[in-house]
């Protein structure tokens, strides 16, 4: 019967590998973890499923309905065959909660080929090219379909790091054949009118061509994937089947409208942790997921001049351009404070910005994390200001613009605390950068009385409107739900010890090259010296400010890709010399600054024998 054939596969299962396969206590349920042989399993998988819940058979009725061999997956995530008269012996791919116990071990890492030796040059695969980005196409495209597993040495591993589809992982995959490029090109993807004649149709390639090298374009670009803050490991594989639905949160995410295909149960859930994580009542926080963090900033500084009509908005330089942006829709005054060299607030010039202006009332953008060097305005010494000015409460409004790292802060051991436990009024973040998903999101957090003053009730959707989107995507609100709920608090917080271990890994191999790199205390975004060669920053997709560019490490980015980025950064420098200061006062001026601290530390005076 079909428990027994459960019974006898589960046993197949477990021989592979502990590490392959867990069986949890109800004896009604099987989890997986995801593995590179996922769509080779699929079909399987679907049927220990429906077994589980009709009683159908899982293995094959007859040896006549199967191929004369079955291709399977084994314990290193290879494909293999075996005979047609052989019992079926699979690899179930696995999706395994952040809460599940780690593999101990991490001999598998360094017996990887792709690990085996870091400092080693990546060789091309036509083995020509020993700097084979030099010659790739203007596009850079392309990949491999054999991906290495995800292994890093710095901190714990992702919840997901044995997925890896689509190059986020060890690997750094080739780029495109000038046949496969030209097939993007815009000639190729252009779409023809009605009034094209029939043979111009007929000169254009398919659409699936088209799309399988637009699938290897990405996979090239994810593999090197450094100047951004997007966390590109994720899987999202159970949602699939959802895309298929126009799932729209239009509306309030409270007030259910007449549409009925959305996901606020999903949105609110959301809501409702990031509330917790931030530590808000219930009841006295309201929130919704945005399209970005942009979406986030735009809302909650349209609550702070809602609140205050005659306010100064005061924001370091360093601030993302959406604050001041937000500021010139809303007809805003503006003050764009000075920052210290690490790039936070320059706290002596706000202070004085707002005695000059004691008549007005006073709205703050804090950064949690900078654009470009991840600084963390203090937001302590930001209140203690406020007090020693005598600005009473209800005369300032305190956004704080935490698009990465105020997802990643809470997670950090012995950081100040940004909470609404302090009098700070809104909160925005991104959703797709630290946690990860495949479309930009975001979460706007704030307090509910603020925003009862832009709702206004909307007969034709039977709901009211508070956010700055009207149709809003539903398919973000279920995927940033699907994440929290597989990583949970733990999986998080071994992603943010990953990035926090592995940017110090990259600022100190740079550091050891001869080069100027910095990196703020609380943050894993490594500064450094703009590179002299446009193609190396195009290849790595650096996100560079006049003479300084930077690399967000992210779960997705691993030792092994920082020996190589390092590796060839030297090779750029070698070739092409290194920037030099644009102006006095520079990005890259100011990277040298001592009021960094930094690698270069005076000799300690030793006083237990009266040398100082």
């Amino acid at each position: 019967n079909s428990s027994l054939e459960i019974k006898l596969l589960r046993e197949k299962l477990s021989s592979l590998s502990p590490r392959l396969f867990t069986q949890e206590k109800n004896d009604s349920t099987m989890r997986s973890i995801v593995h590179p042989a996922s769509r080779a399993a699929s079909a399987m998988r679907s049927r220990v499923a429906r077994a589980h819940r009709g009683g159908l058979s899982v293995l094959p009725s007859s040896p006549s309905s199967r191929a004369k061999s079955t291709v399977i997956g084994s314990n290193d995530g290879k494909m293999t065959s075996t005979p047609a008269n052989a019992t079926p012996t699979l690899a179930l791919p696995r999706r395994f909660k952040a809460t599940m116990p780690l593999p101990e071990d991490e001999d598998s890492a360094a017996s990887s080929p792709a690990c085996s030796n870091t400092s080693a040059p990546l060789a091309s695969h036509d083995g020509e090219h020993e700097h084979e980005h030099e010659h790739e196409p203007h596009l850079d495209n392309n990949t491999s379909d054999t991906i290495k597993d995800y292994t890093s040495k710095a901190g714990t591993p992702s919840p997901w790091a044995v997925f890896d589809a689509w190059g986020a992982g060890e690997g750094i995959v080739d780029p495109l054949s000038p046949a496969e490029e030209a097939l993007l090109s815009p000639e190729m993807v252009r779409i023809p009118t009605d009034d094209d004649a029939s043979d111009e149709w007929a000169a254009l390639p398919n659409e699936t061509d088209i799309l399988q090298s637009y699938d290897k374009l990405l996979k090239r670009k994810s593999s090197v994937h450094f100047g951004y803050p997007y966390n590109l490991m994720y899987n999202h594989e159970e949602l699939y089947e959802f895309m298929k639905y126009s799932i729209n949160n239009l509306g309030d995410p409270f007030i259910t409208s007449n549409y009925g295909v959305h996901s606020r149960q999903f949105e609110c859930s959301v809501i409702e942790f990031f509330a917790k994580l931030w530590k808000m009542e219930e009841g006295e926080y309201w929130g919704y997921v945005t399209t970005c963090g942009t979406e986030g900033n735009l809302h909650g500084i349209l609550l702070a001049r809602e609140c205050h009509p005659d306010g100064i908005l005061y924001s370091s330089r360093e601030t993302h351009y959406s604050v001041f942006k937000a500021a010139r829709y809303y007809r805003m005054d503006a003050k764009a404070i000075p920052t210290l060299p690490m790039g936070e607030i320059d706290y002596d010039a706000l202070a004085s910005e707002i005695a000059k202006n004691r008549d007005r009332p006073v709205i703050i953008n804090v950064n949690i994390g900078t654009t470009v060097k991840g600084a963390v305005d203090n937001l302590d010494r930001i209140l203690r200001i406020l007090k020693t000015l005598g600005i009473p409460r209800e005369r300032y409004h305190i956004h704080c613009d935490g698009a990465l790292f105020a997802m990643m802060m809470p997670f950090v051991d012995w950081a100040p605390e940004v909470s609404f436990k302090k009098p700070i009024d809104s909160i925005a973040v991104s959703g797709h950068k630290m946690l990860g998903c495949p479309m930009p999101c975001g979460i706007a957090l704030s307090r509910k009385e603020h925003v009862k003053k832009v709702e206004q009730r909307i007969d034709y959707l039977n709901s009211v409107d508070t956010t700055i989107m009207g149709s809003r995507n539903g398919q973000a609100a279920l995927y940033l739900w699907y994440s929290l709920r597989k990583k949970g608090v733990a999986g998080i917080k071994r992603d943010v010890v990953h990035c926090m271990e592995t940017a110090q890994y990259l600022r100190d191999k740079i550091t050891e090259a001869g080069l100027t790199c910095r990196l703020n205390d609380l943050s894993s975004t490594v500064v450094l010296e703009r590179p002299m060669d446009d193609k190396f920053i195009k290849r790595w997709q650096l996100a560079c400010e006049e003479d300084i560019a930077h690399v967000v490490v992210m779960p997705n980015v691993t030792r092994f890709k920082i020996d190589k980025f390092v590796e060839e950064l030297v090779e750029c420098r070698d070739t092409f010399g290194r920037m030099k200061p644009v102006r006095k006062d520079s990005p890259l001026v100011k990277l040298e600054s001592s009021a960094w601290g930094g690698s270069k530390v005076a000799p300690v005076a030793d006083f237990s024998e009266g040398k100082f």
